[in-house]
Parts: C-alpha cells; structure tokens; sequence
C-alpha cells in the first residue's frame, strides 16, 4: 500500500485495483536488478529516487503487443464484424482501442478496416482511437515508425502498401495514420469515448480485479452503438456480463452488445 501511495502522486495511476499477484512480481523484478531483498529498503529507495518510481511504474505497464497478434481475430473481424457494421450517411466509423500500449494493435486494425471497408476509407470516414495510460507509448504509437523486424508479422504486400521504409525500419503511411487518433486515458477513472461500432481491448483486464473489469465492462457497453462489438483477448471473458453482451465468436472472444439492456 506504502509503494501504491508513492506511484499515485508521482505518475498519477491508482494501482489499488490491478492485480496483487502482477504488482508483486513486477516489485520482485525491479528488487532484483537492483540487488535488494528487504521491502523496507526498497520503499526507502523509491521515496529517496524519483527515477526508480518513474521505473517502477513503466514495469507496472506491461507493453506486450505486436502487429496482428492474435492474427486469427483480425480475420474474424473482417469477415463478421466490419461487414455488419450499420453507418448513417456521411457518419464515421468509430473503433476504439483501449490499452493501446504503443500502437501496433491500432494500426492492425486500421488495414484491415483500410481493406475491408475500403469505401469508407477512401471518403476519410473511418476513426481510431487508440488510448493508453502511458505518455511515452503513445508518444511512439504517434510516430508510427517501428523496427525492420515487423516483417515477421506484416505480410510483403501490407508492407508494400501501408508502410515506408525510413531509418533501417518502416513507418506507418500518413493516409493510415491519418485513420488513427492516440490519447493518453486512465481507463480506471477517465471518461470513455461513445457512438462507437467497435471496442478491442484485448489483454488488458487479465491484469485487473473483478471489481474493477466489472466497471470496464459496464462502461464499454454504454460506449457501444446498440449493435457495436467488443473483443477481448484470448485470456479473457465478459464474466457476470452475459446481461449485456452477447457471444458471437468463442474462440476469438468477440462479442455484440445487447440492445436496449
């Protein structure tokens, strides 16, 4: 509770309802590289050295994400959920990710719709939003230049199309990232966005309490149009909310909103 009390003023995220379990193997890491056993001594340590809670605190935020991960969930959105989006004229198609990290999962997305709702692109009709508590990840998703290496994950022609080879890697284009809006936002006490056909929030609430992915939920189907989908990660389910969404892919965790719940 001591260290929680240290991270809130200083970085201005409330832990108090992540995991237990995460937060203390997160502790145990930064003890080790800094060769300490004692708990006291570490909580000594942070107060004395503003750097080390700044570190603490990215540990906390783990940033686990790459270009399609989950690649079989991508397919599924654009065969079921993007074709059945119902948009008024002139409207926009409004996505958003919450827990962004830095950018990958939006710019996945935004080819994907790019390729699926290609109309709609081509009119400037398509916002992604895509939302993380920290400032340096979306500092670089707003860059959107990433290493060679996503070449693993990118097939050649996405490459060809969507990116720029620039500094030994590739760089989003200016047309997809012209798709995306990023945004710092504390999913845990900032507001959400609304009118949105889609929610991905994939890996984020299996490092928060029931309570708190409870909140989230609820708070996701307000987001929703009355025929918007969420989608979560592999790891993760609505819970107690079957009331407010339904199943629509088991394997992929994609569910649509229950309207008029």
């Amino acid at each position: 509770q001591r260290i929680l009390q240290i991270l809130l003023p200083a970085c201005g995220v409330n832990f108090t309802e992540y995991k237990t379990a995460t937060i203390i193997r997160r502790l145990a890491r930064r003890m080790a590289l800094l060769r300490m056993v004692d708990v006291d001594a570490y909580i000594a340590y942070l107060e004395q050295t503003p750097p080390e809670v700044v570190s603490l605190h990215n540990d906390l935020l783990i940033h686990v994400t790459r270009f399609f991960r989950e690649p079989e969930s991508f397919e599924v959105i654009a065969r079921d959920v993007f074709p059945d989006i119902d948009v008024a004229p002139r409207a926009p198609v409004r996505i958003w990710v919450a827990g962004c990290a830095t950018g990958e999962e939006v710019y996945s997305l935004a080819i994907v719709a790019h390729e699926t709702l290609k109309e709609f692109a081509d009119e400037g009709r398509i916002q992604i939003f895509g939302t993380d508590v920290s400032d340096s990840a979306i500092t670089f998703a707003r860059h959107g230049l990433y290493a060679a290496s996503i070449a693993d994950d990118v097939s050649p022609e996405r490459l060809r199309h969507f990116f720029v080879k620039e500094d030994g890697g590739y760089r989003v284009t200016k047309a997809l990232r012209d798709m995306c809006v990023f945004a710092r936002q504390d999913l845990t006490r900032d507001p959400p966005f609304s009118h949105l056909d889609l929610i991905c929030c994939r890996n984020v609430l299996i490092y928060m309490d029931t309570g708190l992915q409870r909140r989230l939920l609820s708070m996701f189907h307000y987001a929703l149009k009355p025929t918007g989908a969420l989608v979560l990660g592999y790891a993760e389910s609505i819970g107690y909310h079957s009331d407010l969404f339904t199943l629509m892919n088991k394997k992929n965790k994609i569910y649509r909103k229950k309207a008029g719940s």
